[in-house]
């Protein structure tokens, strides 16, 4: 009995750090998406070089959260605590674990990309702005569904709504 009360409150507490996390990283994705709006100097004028910079820092900066947020969830054993407390879910969990790999993956080759690009490099602008993109949009879909998971999860099937 008394396992089972501690799992449930190493559980909250991960639910709680990992929401945090999700707000944290919703925050820098909307840093990204306001940056990406801006116009990029063309090349050879001043500002080109330093726009590419940062958005090669930024993205770099994004991929090192996603590591270390993705480490907390795949490495701690809060999927197994959850998925034992709540087996019916734990197909989903583990779906949603799975594009961890995938997000990351995109993440490095956007990095390697936007320094290529600060060089004058390919890729366009236009394409690695849609690259870019198309990654916050599958992070903002991923983190939504992980969110949302949890919630249902950890806050109703807990009764702590009730």
């Amino acid at each position: 009995m008394t396992t089972t009360m501690t799992t449930a409150r190493d559980t909250d507490r991960w639910a709680e750090q990992v929401l945090e996390e999700h707000r944290e990283l919703r925050a820098r994705v909307a840093r990204l998406r306001e940056f990406l709006g801006r116009a990029r100097p063309p090349a050879g004028e001043k500002g080109a070089h330093s726009w590419a910079r940062e958005i090669s820092s930024q993205l770099a900066s994004l991929h090192d959260a996603l590591f270390i947020h993705f480490r907390l969830e795949d490495e701690s054993g809060m999927v197994e605590d959850i998925s034992t407390e709540h087996p019916r879910a734990a197909n989903k969990i583990s779906e949603i674990v799975s594009e961890h790999p995938d997000l990351l993956r995109e993440a490095r080759e956007l990095v390697s990309a936007t320094l290529l690009y600060s060089e004058g490099q390919a890729p366009q602008d236009a394409a690695l702005r849609r690259r870019v993109g198309t990654l916050l949009d599958r992070l903002e879909k991923h983190e939504q569904e992980e969110t949302s998971l949890i919630q249902r999860l950890e806050y109703r099937d807990t009764g702590a709504l009730d």
